[in-house]
């Protein structure tokens, strides 16, 4: 089995890109055909970060498939470190990839050998499955191991389509009027992703625009689809240990004046600095970190940030200092501040570049400055701001066509004071996502199927130098799904493009349970039309981006999609 090949599963493409903590690369997963998005933690980055992964994988976990903005994963696993001798441990002679070596999978994991040759289809995925949980059932945390995760590939992320969100960009093919468009879906996709998070109890705490993966549709802006991800700093709110988190330029002021109790106000303000960035094309708060030479917090550094902020949002009054914020050096320090005005809109106005009509560049400017007023209690709750009058305008807002999913109190997973500790919760955690992307479970494969890529064909942008080693986005190029049901033709069995071996099966299993009528005719008489079984697969992925605001219709049309991809 070739080097080049996770767990005898996943073919190596090419790297996506590179962050302080490890790698992400695209593979093509050999089971299904599919191009994924492989995260890997390297071993060394594991024992360092052990704390922040039990929190990471702990959050993802509970998060599985819950909502179709805020980023899932297709599978989880570690393998051992493996030096280039084939000894196990070391550090700089190790694999990257981490990939078992090639005589433990040759037999067991690698799904071009002999084991899988007369299996079908759901036969190798189980049998797959079951032999990298006994793997990883043989890792312990005094082992050395990587961490793998493997998501849907996006390609790219909200600051490329900032960078390059221009009908002159030579980088993004779109219209004046797609932009505009787009950028109103994925500003409410975002919100409307936060809005499940806070209501779950999860704070992200590191909203930027490097943290929102996008893929652009290629003709309809309202199936291009935002996914908040990244979860590393994410906690439950009543945590405590907020002190220094958020990128700096996405920092509120109750984080650099050290009274921030973790509420989800924080991810608010970070949004109204996503927000400006998405209609001004640079950054708003443009501030130095508040660290000195040796990592260590400075409150004079920390004084020239929120100086920064109050020379735009302006300083609050003294009556808004005594009432929300607490007495000591940080109220003292706002009762002595200079007063200043407010100076956000006049900064809006002389860098607005998204291209809109005055009356949604007003209803733009005044969903940032809900987002960035100074107190956390001040702010809107993300659900507030799925009610906002922009989003109304273009026809997504709650209450009518968007119904939140139910939400779930998260309870973290709490973490120990060990590395060798954090390490075996962490295997514990990974096994327990094991569990939970089996093809023995009921809905596995919703998502995988939901973010194939035969909805249409595929445009890759060219490659940029910039803050990952390629940061392309993913436009997809098919026919927008019309709400309007099409009727099937209702042709002869001899007419059928299907051979008597489809036929026998489509006979044998029976048509699935779905209440909603719509759908029943719309897809009920598949075997007796012209259309391709992945035709049918294709429009079904395509009206589950289309109804991904509607869970009653997208549970009907995962049962259709589970039903349908049986028959491969």
């Amino acid at each position: 089995m070739s080097t080049s090949r996770l767990v005898g599963r996943y073919k190596l493409i090419g790297v996506v890109g590179k962050g302080g903590f490890g790698i992400v690369e695209e593979y093509q997963d050999l089971l299904t055909n599919e191009h994924v998005a492989i995260k890997t933690i390297p071993a060394r980055f594991v024992n360092q970060e052990s704390k922040r992964l039990v929190r990471e994988i702990d959050t993802m976990t509970f998060l599985h498939d819950a909502h179709p903005h805020v980023i899932g994963y297709f599978s989880m696993f570690v393998t051992p470190c493996v030096s280039v001798d084939g000894r196990s441990g070391g550090d700089d002679d190790t694999h990257y990839n981490g990939s078992i070596s090639p005589e433990e999978v040759s037999s067991n994991l690698d799904v071009e050998g002999s084991e899988y040759i007369n299996l079908d289809f759901g036969g190798k995925l189980i049998k797959h499955h079951h032999e990298l949980e006994a793997e990883v059932g043989k890792i312990k945390g005094t082992d050395e191991f990587n961490l793998h995760i493997v998501m849907p590939l996006m390609k790219g992320d909200l600051l490329y389509f900032i960078k390059h969100a221009s009908s002159s960009s030579p980088k993004l093919s779109m219209t004046e009027e797609f932009i505009e468009q787009v950028a109103v879906v994925f500003a409410f996709q975002i919100c409307f992703g936060l809005d499940y998070l806070h209501k779950c109890n999860i704070v992200h705490r590191d909203m930027k625009p490097e943290n929102v993966l996008v893929r652009l549709h290629g003709t309809n802006p309202y199936e291009s689809t935002a996914l908040i991800a990244d979860l590393g700093l994410a906690r439950d709110a009543e945590a405590s240990d907020t002190f220094y988190v958020c990128t700096r330029y996405y920092r509120p002021p109750e984080i650099i004046t050290n009274v921030s109790k973790g509420e989800t106000s924080i991810d608010v303000w970070s949004l109204g600095c996503i927000f400006f960035e998405m209609v001004t094309g640079r950054a708003l708060f443009t501030v130095n970190s508040a660290l000195n030479e040796h990592g260590v917090w400075e409150g004079q550094r920390a004084s020239t940030q929120l100086e920064v902020i109050l020379n735009i949002v302006g300083t609050p009054s003294h009556e808004e200092v005594r009432r929300f914020m607490p007495v000591g050096n940080a109220q003292l320090y706002l009762l002595r501040s200079v007063s200043r005005p407010s100076r956000l809109v006049e900064i809006m106005e002389n860098n607005w570049r998204l291209r809109t009509t005055r009356d949604r560049q007003i209803k733009w400017m005044d969903l940032i400055s809900r987002c960035l007023a100074f107190f956390p209690e001040q702010r809107p709750s993300c659900e507030d701001l799925c009610r906002h009058q922009l989003f109304r305008d273009c026809n997504v807002f709650y209450g009518e066509n968007v119904k939140q999913h139910p939400a779930r109190i998260y309870r973290p997973t709490q973490a120990g004071t060990l590395v060798v500790e954090n390490k075996q919760i962490v295997l514990h955690l990974v096994m327990r996502a094991l569990e939970q992307s089996s093809p023995l479970m009921e809905e596995e494969g919703t998502e995988k199927d939901e973010w194939s890529e035969e909805g249409g064909d595929l445009l890759f942008c060219e490659e940029e130098e910039s803050h990952l080693n390629n940061d392309e986005i993913l436009i997809e190029h098919s026919n927008p799904v019309d709400s309007v049901v099409t009727k099937n033709s209702t042709t002869s069995r001899e007419n059928t493009p299907y051979g008597l071996e489809e036929e026998e099966i489509v006979n044998q299993l029976d048509f699935p349970n779905v209440n909603d009528p719509e759908l029943r005719q719309r897809y009920g008489n598949w075997g007796y039309s012209n259309e391709s079984l992945d035709d049918v697969i294709s429009r079904l992925l395509n009206d589950l981006q289309y109804y991904t605001h509607d869970p009653e219709r997208s549970e009907q049309l995962r049962v259709l999609l589970n039903y349908f991809t049986s028959l491969r």
